[in-house]
């Protein structure tokens, strides 16, 4: 992964003076991007912000599909938790709650995992950003020559030497305060603004 990002040709398209945010910060916050963009951002989170002291807990699925996350979480320095919205989800969610209000960590949650459908985002980062108060930070990148794994997310790898444009916008702030609606309402919030970036680099 260190070799390949070497060799990448990164620009930002959107929030460049994010990352710089996101490290002068002293309260945790929440990241999201799609399940098949866990490769770039790995190495992304690796370079920019966790050999920075950005201290990230990241959830990934028990099972066997989400060892990929797991790697990849690992060798970017982000402590992990296994459980998923199928398996262990109700205590991931829980443990993370706890991370971001006792440890003061940052968490890295991938909405559609772990195993879809893709693009379709589930409720756990809305809640969580609901009662720790926590932003959301999307995060979304495109590369103009990439491999596609043979996975339910088609997951992304950019080649050597790819050209790599990156998103982040504005963060999103929930509401303390949310009735079944407004809860879903922010859900399907998260899931346009993640497909808007992810349309627009088409």
């Amino acid at each position: 992964m260190r070799l390949l990002g070497a060799t990448y040709r990164v620009k930002f398209i959107e929030g460049e003076g994010r990352v710089q945010e996101l490290l002068d910060r002293e309260d945790p916050v929440i990241l999201c991007a799609w399940h098949n963009r866990m490769f770039y951002m790995g190495i992304f989170v690796e370079s920019a912000l966790s050999r920075k002291g950005f201290n990230l807990t990241q959830m990934v699925s028990q099972s066997r599909d989400g060892e990929i996350g797991y790697r990849v979480g690992k060798w970017a320095k982000i402590h992990v938790i296994r459980g998923s919205s199928n398996r262990g989800g109700s205590k991931a969610l829980r443990s993370l709650f706890r991370v971001i209000q006792k440890e003061k960590s940052s968490i890295v949650i991938l909405p559609d995992g772990s195993q879809g459908p893709v693009y379709k985002a589930k409720a756990g980062a809305i809640v969580l950003a609901q009662l720790s108060r926590a932003p959301i930070y999307l995060f979304s990148y495109s590369a103009d020559r990439a491999w596609r794994a043979k996975s339910w997310d088609q997951l992304i790898v950019p080649k050597p030497f790819a050209k790599i444009t990156v998103r982040i916008p504005e963060p999103i702030k929930v509401p303390r305060e949310l009735n079944k609606e407004q809860l879903e309402e922010q859900r399907q919030r998260l899931e346009d603004e993640l497909n808007r970036m992810r349309e627009s680099e088409s």
